[in-house]
């Protein structure tokens, strides 16, 4: 089976945050999630900043966050198609975006709402499908790795 390259973000902030977790599926139903070490310019506005309680301190991020520019390199290797599905196609293009604007890069891969991805299914099941997939096997609605998890879970099942 050939699964789809699914996305997800964890954000300090959805207002004026950014990027500090990115999970992605790999062809083979593999995953990879990484913390991301914030860009200097991103840390300008951290004291107006309302971080979500789960956000990892900015020292943490310094320390063990992977730079953008790997990551960068990183997803030339891993997203060959250009398709990135995701459930907030919004959030993810902004997030992809300062990540390619840090390094005077224009993002050049598609993002489409994981619901193209499903199109066998109605949303509503595909919704239901998911929370129920989420509740059985303990994973959050908040934590990237989760996202993907489940995104995988839910295409092996319908496929």
């Amino acid at each position: 089976m050939n699964i789809p390259t699914f996305i997800a973000f964890e954000m300090t902030d959805i207002e004026s945050g950014y990027p500090y977790a990115v999970s992605w599926s790999l062809k083979d139903g593999q995953y990879k999630t990484v913390l991301i070490r914030p860009e200097e310019e991103w840390l300008i506005d951290f004291e107006t900043a309302q971080f979500n309680s789960d956000t990892p301190s900015v020292q943490d991020l310094l320390d063990k966050g992977e730079s953008v520019l790997d990551i960068l390199k990183e997803w030339d290797l891993d997203l060959e198609d250009g398709e990135l599905y995701c459930q907030d196609p919004i959030s993810t293009q902004y997030c992809l975006d300062l990540m390619f604007e840090a390094y005077q890069k224009e993002c050049e891969y598609d993002v489409i709402s994981e619901y193209d991805c499903f199109d066998n299914i109605d949303s509503f099941d595909l919704d239901e499908q998911r929370r129920w997939i989420m509740d059985t096997e303990g994973l959050s609605a908040t934590n990237s790795e989760d996202i993907i998890k489940a995104s995988i879970f839910l295409y092996a099942r319908t496929e």
